[in-house]
């Protein structure tokens, strides 16, 4: 990461928990700049004009993100890293027309990435599951997929080479045993011989896990 984001991310812990204490961050009537310069002020780096702002938009934005996702912990966690965006971005939103309309484009598009993420994994959890259903079992409310996961690569990943490059090729690959055979030079036996024991190595490891 670079400095510029670290040095964001301290802001934000700074800043924004200030910004959700109205009582501290009250500007006077003096200190309320129009939008055009708080945005020139931001350009510049201007903490208080980012403070500002969050205070100004930050309530609304959180409202039109929860109306999206019906998730308050997770409406917040999406406001709070659209913010750090604004700040990372500072200098191209200092030149936006509106910081509203570019707000709330923000919030919609990051709506949509939280929606595609979530349908990404699960679609990888489903894709997974369907190559090592052999496993559906061990996954309650004692374990998660992720941590099944690990445990079958770190099983996987300890068995000898060609028993693990078989596996892989049938189990995640899905590669046909009998163009695994072809491939590995060996006959079709040995392939389910290397995958049964394969098997056996996971459910040996997962055994022991639960111990």
């Amino acid at each position: 990461m670079t400095n510029s984001f670290f040095r964001a991310c301290s802001l934000y812990e700074k800043v924004v928990p200030l910004a959700l204490d109205t009582s501290r961050l009250f500007l006077s009537e003096d200190d309320m700049l129009d939008e055009y310069q708080l945005l020139e002020a931001l350009g510049k780096n201007d903490k208080k004009a980012f403070a500002a702002l969050y205070e100004r938009y930050a309530g609304k934005c959180l409202a039109f993100v929860e109306s999206l996702v019906k998730d308050h912990a997770s409406a917040k966690d999406i406001t709070h890293d659209i913010f750090v965006k604004v700040w990372l971005k500072r200098e191209v939103i200092s030149k936006v027309d509106s910081f509203s309309v570019y707000l709330f484009k923000m919030a919609r598009n990051a709506v949509f990435d939280r929606f595609e993420s979530d349908n990404i994994r699960r679609r990888y959890v489903a894709r997974q599951l369907s190559h090592l259903d052999e496993f559906v079992e061990y996954v309650d409310e004692k374990i998660s997929v992720d941590e099944l996961q690990m445990l079958i690569y770190r099983a996987v990943n300890k068995m000898p080479e060609q028993r693990r490059n078989i596996f892989m090729l049938s189990r995640y690959k899905g590669i046909p045993n009998s163009e695994i055979a072809e491939m590995s030079g060996i006959s079709i036996r040995t392939v389910e011989n290397h995958l049964t024991n394969a098997l056996a190595d996971i459910r040996l490891m997962l055994a022991e896990s639960f111990q």
